[in-house]
C-alpha cells in the first residue's frame, strides 16, 4: 500500500518492527482488511477454479510472505526472501523425501523470480504413482489462506521449485 499526503507527495507506508535473527530489518507494510463481500466473492472464484482446495481463513491484511515469516501481520515483499532465509539460517532441502510439515515451499514465476511462498502442511506418499502428495497452506495475495496441493495454485503464483527448513 503506497500512501500520499494531500499535496501528492509519497509517504512511507506504516510498518511493523520486524527483524531477522541476525537483526536486519525486514521491510513490510501494514494493510487494511478488504470488505467481507469482496473476500467472499474472491473465495467463490478460487473454489470454482480449484475445487480440491479448502479455505483456512479470509484475510487480506497480509500476503504469503507475511503469513510465513511475520505471523500473519503484514505484507513483506518476496524480494526479501533470500535475506530472510540466510539470516534465519534456513537450509535448502535436497528432495521431497526429506520434507516435513512446517517446511517452506518457494514458488517461482517463468522469469525465475520468487512469486509465492507457503508452508508444507501434510505429506503423503502415493504408492500407486510412486510420488509425493504435498499439501501446502498459503495466502493467495489479498484473497485468503488456502490448503492446496503444492502444484494447484493460480498460474500467476508460479510453480513450486524449492523447499527450505529451519530444522536443526
Amino acid at each position: 500500500m503506497t500512501l500520499y499526503n494531500s499535496q501528492g507527495n509519497y509517504l512511507i507506508a506504516p510498518e511493523l518492527s520486524l527483524d531477522t535473527k541476525k537483526g536486519r530489518n525486514i521491510p513490510n507494510e501494514l494493510s487494511e482488511q478488504r470488505p467481507a463481500e469482496r473476500m467472499n466473492a474472491a473465495k467463490e472464484i478460487i473454489l470454482r477454479n480449484h475445487p480440491s482446495i479448502s479455505v483456512r481463513s479470509l484475510s487480506s491484511a497480509y500476503n504469503c510472505m507475511g503469513m510465513v515469516f511475520a505471523n500473519r501481520r503484514v505484507w513483506v515483499d518476496p524480494e526479501n526472501l533470500p535475506m530472510i532465509l540466510d539470516d534465519d539460517e534456513y537450509q535448502k532441502i535436497a528432495g521431497e523425501e526429506q520434507l516435513q510439515p512446517g517446511d517452506v515451499v518457494v514458488y517461482r514465476n517463468s522469469e525465475g523470480e520468487v512469486s509465492h511462498v507457503g508452508i508444507v502442511a501434510q505429506i503423503r506418499v502415493n504408492i500407486d504413482q510412486a510420488s509425493w502428495e504435498i499439501t501446502v497452506l498459503s495466502q493467495w495475495s489479498r484473497d485468503g489462506e488456502y490448503f492446496h496441493k503444492a502444484d494447484d495454485v493460480n498460474p500467476l503464483l508460479g510453480k513450486p521449485v524449492e523447499y527450505w527448513t529451519d530444522r536443526v
